[in-house]
């Protein structure tokens, strides 16, 4: 019962939120709308990632997510993340995928207008495009 609670806020929270804008930079480093290009080294498409001051949505190319975000200079903390739970077909493992790169990553890297997650150890986990 307390899992069919979290997804019906996660959903009222998602429904509620609509897509990050930045104009300006006063937000932060990552405050816009970006898509995925790249996931462990493999293109993507179809994912995306909203960041506001303090927290992410998204959706993974099926279900929809959102999470707490933290960003001191280049450290970055995204997670733990709330997700619906729609059925997608194929596209259930990829998202999966994206759902811990998000997790697990460690650092960032603004380069004109591509986003890089880095893990733990430096290695890119995702790119980003505006």
């Amino acid at each position: 019962m307390r899992f069919i609670k979290v997804i019906v806020i996660g959903a009222l929270a998602l429904a509620m939120s609509g897509p990050v804008l930045a104009e300006d930079d006063e937000d932060g480093p990552l405050a816009a709308s970006w898509v995925a290009i790249e996931l462990n080294g493999q293109r993507v498409e179809g994912l995306t990632f909203d960041y506001t001051t303090e927290k992410v949505s998204g959706t993974g190319g099926c279900n929809r997510f959102s999470g707490p975000i933290s960003i001191e200079d280049d450290a970055i903390q995204i997670g733990p993340l709330a997700a619906t739970k729609m059925a997608c077909g194929g596209k259930s493992k990829i998202e999966m995928q994206y759902f811990l790169a998000l997790e697990a990553a460690r650092s960032f890297v603004v380069e004109g207008d591509v986003l890089t997650l880095k893990g733990d150890d430096g290695h890119v986990l995702a790119k980003f495009k505006k």
